[in-house]
């Protein structure tokens, strides 16, 4: 049978496998057509979740800042979607101002702004949150061990903040027995540098303390800026949107995450010798931490001495951990500098410091040959090797949109 495996925006690998070799395909959920995706995001605009019309939440003369967190797919229908309501409640086109990050500038997202009409695209203004310029920062309050909390100045300025960020079925995270209420679309996202970089995972598990204290902190700045409404996109995969939520913290995020787990938890009936995962979306989802996330999915479902290939176009160039991991000599040395570093790729780089004992790790990607080998994975150029790898593997798993899917082996913990 003939099972294809789509990456990038428009890369895609095609493979020959026989029921006995082909554990299981996890496609994408399935796509709405790009109407209905719009029809949708006008009607969540119109009839929020528990929340009233965004047009009856702002009045003429306010300041309206849209924070646009990472890698949202689709960002641009609900940004198309949100920004002529605000003005049907008399919010001019140039009191508007979207956030976006400098992740997203680097991996060259984009224009939040491409589905506006043109003849105000441009009067909405956009901006770029640098976290190490103090001067785009404002004190927002102090946390609960009276540290300072700093925050884009743009939106602790505005009159009305509409945080838009992306669903994970890993966001639902319980800690001592309290749901957190926000993921990070708010903060750290739009904090400092120091914040960002203290926040940023390395994969390290945190104890329920400090989870605790992390999620309190989170919800304590999304309620110091006074958000009442908030955007989260449960992905589809391949950069667009399953749903478009809008309406109360509080109701969206229950809604949203019990989506997004329907739609990427998925059950495998045993362990595989290779697994294939793709990275699909356009280059904001092209990124590291990303990589990081499909390698994570498909070492939860691969056998020992197993192999694990990730398909993507990744060109973003490597991050402190990721540096740090190439240039050590000594694997155990490097992992001890690793449990201390902080950055969107540390994670990555403790797990390869980890687990390439275990299995073996190809990449395909826009990178050459000297910056994938000397991270211990082996460099892939074409797809005809990823079939030659197929073809001789004695049982395979295929995970589509890999930086989503939370896979597990059934009868497994």
């Amino acid at each position: 049978m003939t099972s294809t495996l789509k990456f990038g925006s428009l890369g895609q690998l095609q493979f020959e496998l026989p029921p006995s070799v082909l554990v299981a395909d996890f496609a994408s959920p399935a796509q709405t057509q790009q109407h209905d995706v719009l029809r949708s995001i006008a009607a969540a605009v119109e009839t929020p979740l528990d929340f009233p019309p965004i047009k009856q939440a702002v009045v003429p003369g306010d300041h309206v800042v849209l924070a646009v967190a990472s890698g949202v797919p689709g960002v641009t229908d609900v940004v198309a979607a949100v920004v002529p309501a605000l003005m049907e409640g008399g919010v001019a086109a140039d009191d508007i101002t979207v956030v976006q990050t400098q992740a997203d500038v680097v991996a060259g997202a984009i224009d939040p702004r491409a589905g506006l009409p043109e003849n105000f695209r441009h009067r909405v203004q956009l901006f770029t949150h640098n976290s190490g310029e103090q001067t785009q920062l404002s004190y927002l309050a102090a946390d609960d061990r009276s540290e300072p909390i700093y925050l884009n100045r743009r939106m602790c300025e505005a009159d009305f903040v509409l945080p838009i960020g992306c669903l994970r079925p890993s966001d639902a995270i319980i800690s001592n027995g309290r749901k957190s209420l926000w993921n990070e679309t708010i903060y750290p996202t739009f904090g400092d540098s120091k914040s960002i970089e203290h926040w940023a995972s390395n994969g390290v598990p945190q104890s329920k303390g400090q989870l605790a204290h992390r999620h309190r902190q989170i919800d304590a700045v999304a309620w110091q800026l006074g958000v009442q409404v908030t955007a989260q996109v449960v992905p589809a995969g391949g950069g667009r949107s399953l749903e478009v939520l809008i309406g109360s913290p509080e109701r969206v995020f229950c809604d949203g995450r019990e989506l997004c787990r329907q739609a990427w938890q998925r059950e495998v009936p045993r362990r595989a010798r290779l697994v294939v995962a793709g990275i699909g979306g356009g280059s904001e989802q092209q990124t590291w931490e990303n990589v990081g996330r499909a390698l994570e999915a498909a070492l939860s479902i691969v056998s020992d001495n197993g192999a694990i290939v990730i398909c993507s176009e990744l060109t973003e160039p490597l991050g402190p951990a990721l540096k740090h991991l190439a240039a050590a000599a000594d694997t155990s040395a490097a992992q001890q500098r690793l449990r201390k570093m902080h950055s969107s790729d540390a994670a990555l780089a403790r797990l390869l410091a980890s687990e390439l004992e275990r299995v073996s790790v190809y990449l395909l990607s826009a990178h050459d040959e000297d910056v994938v080998v000397p991270l211990g994975i082996a460099h892939v150029s074409e797809a005809a090797e990823i079939g030659r790898l197929v073809a001789r593997s004695e049982s395979c798993i295929l995970l589509a949109d890999a930086q989503y899917v939370v896979p597990r082996v059934a009868g497994e913990p």
